[in-house]
């Protein structure tokens, strides 16, 4: 049986991944730093993704790796602690898995490599957003984000992997939606930051399974959002006060994500199945 490593498996991703991949026959590894309990692991390691001798002998005689374990802010702490952990974590994992022979990896990266939700207003070249956008980032944890993708570049070119990064908004659940729509509703400004995007969990979860599920020799950056937008019949007037100049694309719909996830159905056919846009 094929067996996935995933790290930051305790996080609020991460338990959600470990399921899905478990309900799919999967054999699942969990490393991360706080133990939870779950009934879909098969194995279980705490540590520290910085302790890169530990987690090389702990991911021999897996198949894959998810990579999730990161500090998902920088606001959790300074520059140079977001970057320690997200950027030399994530190399020291994917310098691990391929001395393991691990060729077929799930980063989670982030739509804030962009530049947008931590730095200055991000001003879009055009909209929808799509994989040939510019990267600009302003603050250590896009940066470190963008960073990584690089890395994984260079891994795949030298050992011919397969590495699909995957460019995550804001990850919601049924109980954290509700209070973050009412958050992005009344400070319209942090709202446009984030151009109104959003992602269940389990579409979440879905897009890294499809993801190793039908791999892709190289690197690839995916944008994997909702299909829609949490701006509701807002939208409109909304872009002309945030976003008035900013090219539309013909293929723009103001009823869908401002982030085209086309690449993402194209490759590994990731449809997400969640519209918490069109609910209350």
């Amino acid at each position: 049986m094929t067996v996935v490593a995933v790290t930051g498996s305790s996080g609020l991703l991460g338990q959600a991944v470990v399921a899905e991949l478990h309900q799919q026959g999967y054999v699942v590894w969990g490393w991360d730093m706080r133990a939870v309990a779950s009934p879909f692991l098969d194995r279980f390691q705490s540590g520290d993704i910085l302790d890169s001798t530990r987690f090389a002998a702990w991911i021999v005689g897996a198949d894959a790796l998810v990579h999730l374990a990161a500090l998902p802010s920088p606001e959790l702490g300074s520059g140079d602690w977001v970057t320690t952990v997200n950027v030399l974590g994530t190399y020291r994992a994917l310098e691990a898995a391929m001395a393991a022979n691990i060729r077929t990896v799930v980063l989670a990266s982030s739509v804030s490599a962009l530049g947008m939700a931590w730095g200055r207003r991000f001003m879009p070249a055009y909209l929808p957003i799509d994989e040939d956008h510019p990267l600009m980032p302003e603050d250590a944890y896009g940066t470190s984000k963008w960073i990584n993708e690089i890395h994984g570049a260079m891994f795949a070119r030298r050992y011919g992997a397969s590495i699909a990064c995957l460019r995550f908004p804001t990850i919601v659940t049924a109980e954290s939606v509700g209070p973050f729509r009412q958050a992005i509703t009344q400070d319209p400004e942090l709202g446009a930051r984030l151009l109104w995007a959003y992602i269940d969990r389990q579409d979440a979860a879905l897009a890294c399974r499809l993801a190793l599920e039908r791999p892709r020799p190289g690197c690839h950056p995916y944008y994997v959002t909702a299909s829609d937008h949490l701006a509701g019949d807002a939208l409109p007037d909304l872009l002309r006060v945030y976003y008035p100049a900013v090219p539309r694309r013909p293929d723009l719909s103001l009823a869908e994500s401002l982030f085209s996830i086309k690449a993402a159905a194209a490759e590994f056919g990731y449809q997400p199945a969640v519209r918490w846009g069109e609910r209350p």
